[in-house]
């Protein structure tokens, strides 16, 4: 699986998504609920879900995924492992106004997460793990 970046409406490869390290779930942001231009009200529904993931094995960086509403994201837990099903990730770049610096923003796209399962660590022994006797 690859990195998708939204360039004019065309989906390119970029990267390989390992290169994102580690991803865990921090945290369930407030639903997007839909709006009523008309009557200027809330109507309701959800119309998007978000969560807070954190990504990296060694430097971490926190970073909102927005999810369709029929996501099932409830279930996870506070740095519990997961896997991003189908990621698109949107770069959009902001220029510079108002004295401000001009930067990008990463908006990251998901169909719905999947629990990973931990590997065991593996036992390692060492020589002073280890009693030997010699035997005479």
């Amino acid at each position: 699986m690859v990195l998708k970046f939204k360039d004019n409406n065309n989906i390119t490869a970029a990267l390989d998504i390992s290169s994102l390290g580690a991803i865990r779930f921090s945290s369930l942001e407030d639903h997007v609920l839909g709006f009523d231009e008309e009557t200027r009200q809330s109507t309701g529904e959800i119309t998007k879900k978000r969560a807070e993931l954190v990504f990296g094995d060694k430097r971490k960086i926190s970073s909102r995924v927005t999810f369709p509403p029929t996501a099932e994201i409830e279930e996870f837990k506070w740095r519990e492992s997961v896997e991003l099903m189908n990621p698109e990730f949107h770069l959009t770049y902001i220029a510079a106004q108002d004295g401000n610096r001009e930067y990008y923003e990463l908006d990251i796209y998901a169909d719905g997460l999947k629990k990973v399962s931990e590997p065991k660590d593996s036992v390692n022994v060492t020589k002073s793990d280890v009693s030997v006797k010699k035997i005479k």
